[in-house]
């Protein structure tokens, strides 16, 4: 018997990587990459046997507040931080809250912010970057993301 959240955690890996490296080579996060995992986690989801209707609506509910909050965070940081970093993180939130819940969806963006931090802090350090310089945040969030749900750390 196949376990169909496999699945859904298949696709959101390989997501997670292609957004991963294109936003750290480009700084940019493709929407139509980043619209095709939220269609294909949909998708999956609709096709398991054992779907639930309540858990995928409180999935989109709790990725929403997550848009949300990464939307206050853009209109706060001056430029700092892209929309595409807002759309990924609704679309990798929706099928991590449906596997996993919202305690794991919280430490996933929790990892990424510490691990952003961290990274950026110190190129700061050591003089590689200045403070105003943009960081490519997507490769942190698909960096949390196998840190957090798949090797569950």
């Amino acid at each position: 018997m196949v376990d169909w959240n496999y699945l859904i955690l298949l696709n959101t890996s390989i997501f997670a990587l292609i957004l991963g490296w294109i936003d750290f080579k480009t700084n940019l996060l493709p929407n139509r990459y980043v619209f095709l995992l939220f269609l294909t986690s949909i998708l999956i989801m609709m096709g398991l046997s054992n779907r639930n209707i309540n858990n995928m609506f409180m999935s989109l509910i709790v990725s929403f507040f997550v848009f949300l909050i990464y939307c206050v965070i853009y209109l706060i940081s001056k430029s700092s931080f892209g929309l595409g970093d807002v759309k990924y993180s609704f679309s990798l939130s929706f099928p991590v809250t449906y596997v996993y819940g919202i305690s794991e969806t919280i430490n996933l963006h929790m990892a990424a912010f510490v691990l952003g931090g961290i990274f950026a802090g110190m190129l700061m350090i050591f003089k590689k970057v200045s403070k105003n310089r943009v960081i490519a945040f997507g490769p942190f969030m698909s960096l949390s993301y196998f840190l957090v749900i798949v090797l569950n750390l």
